[in-house]
């Protein structure tokens, strides 16, 4: 999907989340041979209602077959961005300093694309994480997708008594 067209969509939807209340995390299109999903990813800093994303989903896909902006057929999925976020800018990781992140990079670095550690600073465009063996700083733009990786806390067993 061409640039222009994400432009396209991203201005004719964050207007009607944010009607709603609803932040636009981001917007992906996956092409398929006979269909093709546009995926819409809200969010509030309360988190999203399974409603909250219907009523989006209702008003956008009626927006949309009326602007008719969507080339072919396609399936709309509108969601949280969940715990394991992707990151669709630089700025959104901004927050996220301090957690633990995974990042795939465009072009391979020391013969290595994949990279997961704690994510030490965003600057501009330029982020920084720290893994177990170095410290890695990359600009966003050499970034293919990058996601929070949650952390699930460490369940606490009771010790037997004895």
């Amino acid at each position: 999907m061409s640039s222009t067209l994400i432009q396209e969509l991203d201005d004719l939807i964050r207007p009607m989340a944010e009607a709603q209340g609803l932040e636009l995390w981001g917007l992906e299109f996956a092409s398929a041979p006979n269909r093709s999903i546009l995926r819409i990813f809200v969010d509030t800093k309360d988190g999203v209602t399974i409603d909250e994303c219907a009523r989006l989903s209702r008003d956008l896909g009626f927006t949309l077959d009326v602007e008719d902006i969507i080339p072919g057929h396609y399936t709309l999925e509108v969601s949280s961005p969940g715990l394991n976020r992707k990151f669709f800018s630089a700025a959104q990781m901004q927050s996220y300093v301090g957690q633990n992140v995974s990042i795939t990079l465009l072009k391979a670095l020391e013969g290595r694309k994949g990279f997961t550690g704690k994510l030490v600073s965003v600057d501009g465009e330029e982020i920084t994480i720290e893994e177990s063996d170095g410290v890695l700083s990359v600009r966003f733009d050499e970034v293919k997708k990058a996601n929070v990786r949650y952390v699930f806390p460490e369940k606490r067993t009771k010790g037997k008594k004895g």
